[in-house]
C-alpha cells in the first residue's frame, strides 16, 4: 500500500460558489482530486433549511453523489454560532437544531458532524453558567447521536472557551462517550499556543479528522495556503502519528473567475505538505515494503 493510500482528503463546500447545482459542486470536488466534500451547515436560511429536506430531496443529492462518484462524508455545522448550545435565551433551539443535524446526517448516510465549540456567541457572555449549559446539552446530544450511529466532533475554534485540542478534550473526557470526539481546525490552534504539537498530542486517540486551513497572526480565515504561519508539514505529522486518517481541506471562494484553479492549485499544494511529513515521519512511499 502506498503512503497516498492510507489518508484522505475532502474540500469544504464553501470553497467553491454557492450557487453551483449540487452534480457541478461534486464535479469540481472530484476533478481537482479530493476523496470527498464537507458539507456547510450555517447560519442563512438556505444552508439551515437543508434540516427539513424531504426524502426526495435527500434521495436526489445521495443520486448525484452516486452518478459523479464521489461522496459527501461530513458536516461542519457552523449554524451553532446562531443557536450555540450553553445560550441562555437560544437553549431550546440549540438542542432542536443539533437534534435536527443528527437526523438529517443520518438520512445522508453522513457519520461525522463538525460541532461548533461555542458556548455563547451573539450578545451573550461566556460564563460559568454558560460553560455548564454547554456541557450539560453537548452530553444530551452526544447521547442522541450515538444512538443514530453519528460521531460529533467539537471543533477547536477562534474563541478562549475552546480553542485548543487540550480544552475540547475537557468536553471529550467529561462526556465520556465513544460518539464525542476532537475535529481540530489546525490554523486556529496555531493562533491559540505556541506549543501546536504539545497541543495536538493531548488528543492522542480521540482526534477523528482534520481541518487544514491557513491563519495569521489574529485573522482565521480567507488567508491562502502558503501565505500565512501554519506549518502544515509538523501538523500533518503529528496527526499521522496519532493515526488520524482524514482530513479536510478548509478555504473559502470569494468570487475569483478562476475558482475552479485555485480548488486544483490548493489541492496541490496539500499533496505536497502530505509528502513533507512523510519525510518528518521517516516513512517510505510503499509503506507495506
Amino acid at each position: 500500500m502506498t503512503y497516498r493510500n492510507t489518508y484522505r482528503i475532502g474540500v469544504y463546500e464553501k470553497a467553491m460558489p454557492a450557487e453551483l447545482a449540487w452534480e457541478e459542486r461534486l464535479s469540481a470536488a472530484k476533478e481537482a482530486g479530493f476523496d470527498y466534500i464537507e458539507m456547510s451547515i450555517d447560519e442563512t436560511d438556505m444552508r439551515m433549511s437543508r434540516l427539513d429536506w424531504s426524502d426526495d430531496q435527500i434521495s436526489g443529492l445521495l443520486e448525484a453523489q452516486k452518478k459523479v462518484g464521489i461522496p459527501i462524508e461530513t458536516i461542519c455545522f457552523s449554524a451553532q454560532r446562531k443557536y450555540p448550545l450553553g445560550s441562555r435565551k437560544w437553549e431550546k433551539e440549540a438542542r432542536e437544531l443539533l437534534r435536527k443535524g443528527i437526523l438529517f446526517a443520518g438520512k445522508m448516510g453522513i457519520r461525522l458532524i463538525q460541532t461548533q465549540g461555542y458556548d455563547c456567541y451573539y450578545d451573550e457572555t461566556s460564563d460559568k453558567a454558560t460553560r455548564e449549559r454547554f456541557y450539560r446539552n453537548l452530553e444530551e446530544g452526544t447521547m442522541f447521536a450515538a444512538s443514530h450511529g453519528v460521531m460529533l466532533a467539537i471543533e477547536t475554534m477562534e474563541n478562549d472557551f475552546m480553542n485548543t485540542v487540550e480544552k475540547a478534550m475537557y468536553s471529550v473526557n467529561r462526556v465520556n462517550s465513544p460518539y464525542l470526539q476532537v475535529y481540530p481546525d489546525i490554523g486556529n490552534i496555531f493562533n491559540a499556543t505556541s506549543d501546536v504539537a504539545g497541543d495536538i498530542t493531548t488528543g492522542r486517540g480521540h482526534i477523528a479528522a482534520a481541518h487544514l486551513k491557513e491563519t495569521v497572526v489574529g485573522k482565521f480565515r480567507e488567508i491562502p495556503y502558503g501565505t500565512g504561519q501554519v506549518d502544515f508539514p509538523m501538523a500533518i505529522a503529528k496527526l499521522y502519528e496519532q493515526g488520524v486518517r482524514r482530513y479536510v481541506a478548509e478555504f473559502w471562494y470569494c468570487g475569483e473567475e478562476n475558482w475552479r484553479e485555485i480548488v486544483r492549485a490548493n489541492r496541490a499544494f496539500l499533496e505536497e505538505q502530505f509528502e513533507k511529513a512523510r519525510h518528518l515521519l521517516g516513512l517510505p512511499e510503499d509503506i507495506s515494503a
